[in-house]
């Protein structure tokens, strides 16, 4: 078997290069900066030229990108597209979702659903894995245990949402129905309110409001964007209060490219390598939060998933499919609040023992059962290779 496979700067690389060489799965790669993940003249005249599909069984990318997709359609190559991000941030995607060549694989089983109810056979549900490889070498040295002790750790981002941009053109009515909307979301997990809350006529009132308040304007909004934007909304509110109550209680470090001037008695530590600096520091946290992206909605982030494969204790709140996978309570704790947390984080840090316990065996149960070797082999498989 030979692949090709785009390479950007996504976190997953070194690990599906590394599990390619173990498998004896041989494979080239290439790289370009796309202007437009649609459209891009100068990538399909490169490719039309440069790239010698007959050599290759399937092109790999993580994320899906139509462009490969329309390239690989030309050719008659398969196209395997590994998607962690949720939403996958395409305009248009279902021009081409379709494409007889596809094979996408989205880690939230919702968001899988909601394709497949559309007619999409191409689309398919897999939860993410960890590099089982990597993680079950993983050692910690005195120094990296000192530099990174804390009771709480956090590593993400904060999400600078465009929501208030958004609403402001809008009435008092709409902004105020959209902003309930965002307080309900706040308080519920578990379950996503707001996809069915907001009709395609509403969408299409919003855009008749920018139009009437500004004639000559191109900003036009889609559902999509503005869920997504409502969505990072909560979850910055959500992040910072759970940091900044934490951080009154324990020692919290927050890891991130994010500053916020909102974020208080927290350690913050600027950003870490996700190969060689990140799992240490899970290791090294006696709770690790994962406070997930209000629209992700059923499936596991890849974060939780690191943590506990690091050996970890993870602190996450309540996703359906991570509740289906892992035992709550014996292999991670969910919460379904933000009290809800700070009492869990209380509880744990007191008792050490089954902290501990809940850690390892949560570490077990990734290594066995969710390695990124296993994802691969099942793509593989899907697409006939």
């Amino acid at each position: 078997m030979r692949l090709l496979v785009y390479q950007w700067n996504s976190y997953y690389q070194y690990d599906l290069f590394e599990i390619c060489n173990r498998k004896n799965i041989s494979f080239e790669v290439f790289e370009w900066s796309f202007k437009d993940k649609n459209e891009d003249e100068g990538f399909g005249k490169w490719f039309e030229s440069n790239v010698d599909t007959s050599k290759y069984d399937a092109l790999l990318s993580v994320n899906y990108y139509p462009i490969l997709s329309e390239e690989c359609s030309k050719k008659g190559i398969k196209y395997i597209a590994w998607c962690y991000d949720n939403p996958l941030n395409v305009i248009d995607i279902e021009r081409t979702l379709g494409n007889d060549v596809n094979r996408v694989f989205l880690f939230d089983r919702i968001q899988y659903e909601e394709y497949a109810k559309k007619g999409f056979e191409t689309v398919y549900h897999l939860p993410l894995g960890v590099n089982t490889g990597r993680y079950s070498k993983l050692s910690v040295t005195t120094k990296e245990r000192e530099l990174y002790d804390a009771d709480v750790s956090f590593v993400g981002n904060l999400y600078n949402s465009e929501i208030h941009q958004i609403l402001t053109p809008l009435d008092d009515y709409t902004r105020g129905y959209l902003n309930s909307l965002m307080d309900m979301q706040s308080q519920i997990y578990g379950y996503f309110i707001m996809n069915k809350a907001i009709p395609d006529s509403l969408i299409q009132d919003i855009n008749k409001q920018y139009k009437d308040k500004e004639p000559n304007t191109k900003f036009m909004i889609n559902k999509q964007a503005l869920l997504f934007a409502m969505s990072s909304e909560i979850t910055r509110k959500d992040r910072l209060i759970l940091l900044n109550l934490l951080g009154k209680r324990y020692k919290t470090k927050f890891y991130s490219y994010d500053k916020n001037e909102l974020i208080q008695n927290v350690e913050c530590c600027g950003s870490l390598d996700y190969i060689s600096h990140m799992p240490q520091m899970f290791a090294c946290s006696r709770v690790n939060l994962n406070p997930s992206l209000r629209i992700i909605q059923t499936g596991i982030p890849q974060r939780a998933l690191d943590i506990m494969g690091a050996g970890g204790f993870l602190l996450s709140n309540y996703q359906e499919e991570l509740g289906e996978l892992f035992v709550d309570g014996e292999e991670m704790v969910m919460y379904e609040s933000v009290e809800d947390a700070i009492e869990k984080a209380d509880y744990y840090l007191k008792h050490n023992d089954i902290r501990i316990e809940i850690a390892k065996r949560g570490r077990k149960k990734v290594l066995k059962e969710h390695s990124m070797e296993q994802c691969l082999e099942i793509m593989l498989k899907t697409a006939d290779l």
